[in-house]
């Protein structure tokens, strides 16, 4: 392991990052005091588009098990409510309100 001051790591940034990837870690410090520790990042695959996928999936999945699938869908609710805004006959509309002038 190196340990460098920070001041003096600026000029060798390069030959420090070619150490690191070569498996050492680095310390910087500032004043005699450790401040960072250069590790190399670990090699990651990143997952497949599938693998995404399947994970979404599942997550959902996991959602509707929690909701319940005997439930009434959203839409269902929807229609529900309107039918009975309609019946009250509050005069709602799913049409957006536009203000007047002058208000």
């Amino acid at each position: 392991m190196q340990t460098v001051p920070i001041h003096q790591a600026k000029s060798q940034l390069s030959e420090l990052i070619r150490a690191v990837e070569q498996g050492e870690e680095v310390v910087l410090t500032r004043h005699g005091k450790r401040v960072i520790r250069l590790i190399k990042e670990p090699e990651t695959e990143l997952p497949s588009l599938e693998g995404r996928r399947q994970a979404i999936l599942a997550e959902l999945e996991a959602l509707r098990g929690k909701v319940g699938r005997s439930k009434p869908a959203f839409e269902e609710l929807w229609e529900e409510h309107k039918r009975e805004r309609d019946a009250r006959g509050d005069g709602w509309t799913d049409e957006p309100k536009v203000p007047r002038a002058g208000r």
